[in-house]
């Protein structure tokens, strides 16, 4: 058997310095370059945020006044708001009883006659007499037909004497909607 060795039989020799330690170097001085460069960058843009942060709050204290007036303002809003909406109820209720008035001239007939008239918020009481019945349920018919009153029905019907003579006093209970 033949044995080769290829293996070279002598070392080598380094020439010059080896470049370990240089890289080492160059690593160090090219990291600590970048951690001292991104330090500075933040360092500014700290003091750059720091500056913004008190122009902001210097900006905010020169609007101050304008905004105790705004804020003075939206209250007298909200009083004119509330004052409106009270004179609109009241508009919405006052145009019903004048109405009521003449539509219930123009409902009673010569042999009917009304004698009290009762309105609380939304209910509607009406009292009256009459000579006959017929003309009590005529009545209580073309009330029910207003548009603003609903549930309109004859309450009670009796025999009254009023002046030596016989009537029928009647009461007319419903609801008044606006």
């Amino acid at each position: 058997m033949i044995k080769i060795n290829l293996l070279p039989t002598k070392k080598l020799e380094r020439r010059g310095i080896s470049l370990d330690p240089y890289i080492l170097v160059a690593a160090l001085v090219i990291s600590s370059a970048l951690v001292g460069g991104f330090y500075l960058k933040n360092a500014r843009d700290i003091e750059q945020a720091r500056k913004e942060i008190q122009s902001l709050k210097q900006q905010a204290m020169a609007l101050e006044p304008i905004k105790r007036e705004f804020a003075a303002l939206e209250k007298d809003k909200q009083e004119v708001s509330n004052k409106l909406a009270v004179i609109n109820r009241m508009k919405e209720g006052r145009a019903v009883p004048p109405r009521m008035l003449y539509d219930l001239s123009s409902l009673v007939k010569d042999s009917l006659w009304l004698r009290r008239l009762k309105k609380d918020d939304k209910k509607l009481e009406i009292e009256g007499r009459s000579i006959d019945n017929e003309s009590i349920c005529d009545f209580v018919e073309r009330l029910a037909k207003l548009p603003y009153l609903k549930d309109m029905e004859l309450k009670s019907v009796e025999d009254v004497a009023e002046g030596g003579i016989t009537v029928k006093k009647f009461i007319v209970d419903g609801s008044v909607s606006l």
